[in-house]
């Protein structure tokens, strides 16, 4: 069986590790990166560039050589072009040299991730306008920080990799304004948790400008020098040395056609992350499939995902049964002094969806209260009627991600408030009170 996996990152490289080791010599891999880098933790490079970790290469799990050296050929620097279907036939592009040929293949897998949305203003290059793709990126934007003469930083876009990007200029000491379309930062999340987000990042001198969008640049050369924003009638003109583009992500599907996607572009997948085309499997930032918990198509953009998505593929590909995967939403973040976390839907997402929902919002201590003053707060969202569980938010200081864990786990397991409220979970002054907030925010669920 010939597969080509077009992609080298979590997805492609999960699914060619876990194909292999299930069929070994019968299978005949090839995978196509149109980059240099493969196989690197995309999550952690703003925790390299505030120097969190030292050095760029410890992100790269394994790279092309290594992979090859295992019986998985790795071809970087080539981009694949188009699909023909029906041929069964790739198209592709070496952009070392410039030579274009075809490849053949029995399985097609998708791995082929998503990209920085380049938008107006910043659809063209400028020598002091970055982007996080890569640890090359992470790598250049690390050098610059260093520098005495880069002073002020803007960053647009206030999601995951923008909120981590600030925290990691400020540990530079640079100034910082952050730039936000949408009304509030990280708008995945429901409001109360948002302005405990914004907060932290005002406790920490950042200049946070939310409804705000990005309409021009001022440029000597290819050097911007400061960028107008306007909110409505508001116009603003921030000095930057520096620019860092996080506004957003857009899935790498232009090269196939053939194939049912999603309004962003992204490859609508079913659980067995099949296509719409037989023998051509999609998995990672590129594809898109529905939430176990309401059924809409949910846009996870996640390495965990990407990884159990890569897996799944090989071992139906590889004849064996494949694990249970359920898409709920998980995510988190480390914001300075203070967590968040998010699984499930949030109330913006129930409203949108018109659900019957109610929800229930407290703060509470993340120890014992004569052990620590952290405080947690938590926000539920149930349904109404059977008031199962189908969303949890965590912020605050101390124990704050392992509580929306136990609530992943919850939604995954299809309790309820009531059910989870009665959990025996472990307890001592350390860890959390006698009553845990976490069961606190189920046992006062109305």
């Amino acid at each position: 069986m010939k597969v080509i996996i077009i992609g080298g990152v979590a997805a492609g490289m999960s699914t060619a590790t876990k194909l292999k080791r299930n069929l070994g010599d019968q299978v005949d891999l090839v995978v196509y990166e149109k980059g240099e880098e493969v196989s690197f933790g995309a999550c952690g490079i703003p925790f390299y560039i505030s120097d969190k970790i030292k050095k760029g290469e410890d992100l790269i799990a394994r790279t092309a050589e290594q992979f090859a050296a295992s019986g998985i050929p790795v071809k970087i620097n080539h981009e694949v072009l188009s699909v023909d279907e029906k041929a069964k036939v790739v198209t592709v592009k070496d952009l070392t040299t410039g030579e274009t040929f075809t490849d053949s293949y029995d399985k097609l897998v998708i791995g082929s991730g998503a990209g920085v949305n380049r938008f107006v203003p910043f659809d063209n290059p400028y020598s002091n306008l970055y982007e996080i793709r890569n640890v090359a990126d992470g790598i250049h934007v690390k050098e610059q920080l260093q520098k005495e003469d880069v002073k002020d930083i803007v960053v647009v876009g206030a999601g995951f990799i923008g909120l981590e990007l600030v925290e990691a200029c400020r540990k530079y000491n640079k100034n910082v304004v952050l730039v936000e379309l949408a009304d509030r930062v990280l708008s995945t999340m429901d409001e109360e948790i948002t302005v405990a987000l914004t907060e932290e990042l005002e406790r920490n001198q950042v200049q946070v400008l939310t409804g705000y969008k990005a309409e021009a640049l001022s440029a000597k050369d290819d050097v911007i020098e400061s960028v107008v924003v306007t909110n409505g009638t508001d116009h603003l003109t921030l000095t930057a040395d520096m620019i860092i583009n996080c506004a957003g992500i857009r899935p790498h599907t232009a090269f196939i056609e053939c194939v049912e996607k999603a309004a962003n572009g992204a490859i609508i997948v079913n659980e067995d992350m099949e296509t719409s085309v037989a023998d051509i499997y999609a998995a990672g930032d590129c594809s898109i499939m529905k939430s176990a918990i309401t059924g809409a198509f949910l846009y996870a953009p996640l390495g965990t995902n990407a990884n159990k998505q890569g897996r799944i593929i090989a071992d139906l590909l590889g004849g064996k049964e494949r694990k249970p995967f359920k898409l709920i939403g998980s995510s988190a973040i480390k914001l300075f002094d203070i967590d968040a976390a998010k699984v499930g839907i949030s109330e913006v997402e129930a409203k949108r969806l018109g659900l019957n929902y109610k929800t229930n919002f407290i703060t509470g201590n993340s120890y014992a209260s004569y052990y620590g003053t952290e405080k947690v707060s938590i926000k539920l969202v149930y349904d109404a009627e059977t008031r199962k569980i189908l969303g949890a938010q965590t912020v605050g200081s101390g124990v704050v991600v392992p509580r929306a864990n136990y609530y992943a786990i919850a939604i995954y397991s299809g309790l309820t408030v009531d059910e989870f409220g009665f959990m025996d979970l472990c307890y001592s002054p350390p860890f959390s009170g006698v009553w845990d907030v976490a069961l606190i925010a189920s046992n006062t669920a109305k």
